[in-house]
């Protein structure tokens, strides 16, 4: 249950939310939406008493918009995102836990990828070819992939070149630019970084990774729910993460040929819409089933509090960026799950 809910929500409004509906949830193409898109598909949710009902929208601008405007109860994000929300609606927003952790960088969670044609061999090269207005990198602005691509920078001592970021926060655009060289390079997360690197076809350009982002604080991704709904349907949301916990110690306790043989094409679904086997001519089918082997299937964590230090580091560099628009506190934003 919840522990701590930080924001009062007068029982008045409680009593006049009427019979409770469906769990409204969104989700992106992120590792942390795995485990709803399984745990749904499983009939998990159902199994725990609770309906849900999930809302495919097109980008997370459309995600944030239709949480600001009450279309959806909860859904996964980034931690960039979700700050910026309680910046923007304060009292209403409750990082409840966090949705996907990349606590370890064995395969790297995320990487910088270039093709081999572009003559860039590391940082520096980036920054000197920015300043010259030769490069471009692609990046969803007002993201977790902007942190980390600012933090690679700063590591490094190098400032960051962000006259050269392009936004574009459908990844699966961000992949396809960087694999036609429409970019010098860009960030991309797993499992795109595994697919790009492994789906060949005639004339691919060899691509290469500058960085792993090996020692670069990786935030996790959170599951966001309005205060009222926490408030209104506390058993639903109890169920919801009772679900989740199940869905992830499936995956965990899963051999990788159960796991693509029992529901791995609904979260491929995720992250590339539309790109199933079945509809595809067989010599294309072969490229795109060898590619999605090659995707590695991690350990998924189960969800937890977010911690303060990671928080405060995304908190600090979005104030920084100028993305928050007033004050978020830890200890009024963030909700803790209890057993």
């Amino acid at each position: 249950m919840l522990k701590k809910m930080l924001t009062i929500i007068p029982l008045l409004l409680v009593a006049s939310s009427g019979v409770a509906g469906p769990l409204r949830v969104s989700l992106p193409p992120l590792m942390g939406a795995v485990p709803v898109a399984l745990g749904a598909a499983w009939g998990m949710f159902a199994e725990e008493g609770v309906e849900i009902q999930l809302l495919p929208l097109a980008s997370q601008r459309d995600r944030l918009v239709a949480f600001q405007a009450g279309q959806i109860d909860a859904m996964v994000t980034d931690l960039t995102s979700a700050i910026m929300l309680a910046s923007q609606m304060p009292g209403e927003v409750a990082i409840v836990s966090t949705a996907y952790y990349p606590t370890s960088n064995h395969p790297p969670h995320l990487a910088l990828i270039t093709q081999d044609y572009s003559d860039l061999n590391d940082l520096a090269d980036l920054v000197g070819m920015e300043a010259k207005g030769a490069v471009r990198i692609a990046v969803p602005r007002q993201s977790d992939l902007e942190f980390a691509l600012d933090m690679l920078f700063i590591s490094q001592g190098l400032e960051p070149p962000e006259e050269a970021y392009i936004g574009q926060d459908d990844l699966l655009v961000n992949a396809t630019w960087v694999l036609f060289g429409m970019v010098s390079c860009g960030v991309l997360p797993q499992p795109y970084v595994d697919y790009l690197l492994n789906y060949k076809y005639e004339g691919k350009p060899q691509l290469t990774v500058l960085s792993d982002f090996s020692d670069i604080p990786i935030p996790p991704s959170v599951i966001v729910f309005h205060r009222l709904v926490l408030a209104a349907q506390l058993p639903d949301v109890d169920g919801f993460f009772r679900a989740i916990r199940r869905a992830v110690e499936r995956v965990n306790g899963s051999s990788r040929e159960e796991l693509l043989a029992t529901g791995w094409d609904v979260a491929v679904e995720l992250f590339f819409p539309g790109l199933t086997p079945e509809t595809l001519n067989p010599e294309a089918r072969e490229k795109v089933e060898t590619a999605i082997q090659a995707i590695h299937i991690p350990k998924l964590p189960e969800p937890g509090p977010v911690p303060k230090e990671m928080f405060e580091l995304v908190r600090t560099w979005a104030k920084g960026k100028g993305y928050l628009a007033g004050t978020v506190d830890y200890d009024q934003v963030v909700a803790i799950l209890g057993p």
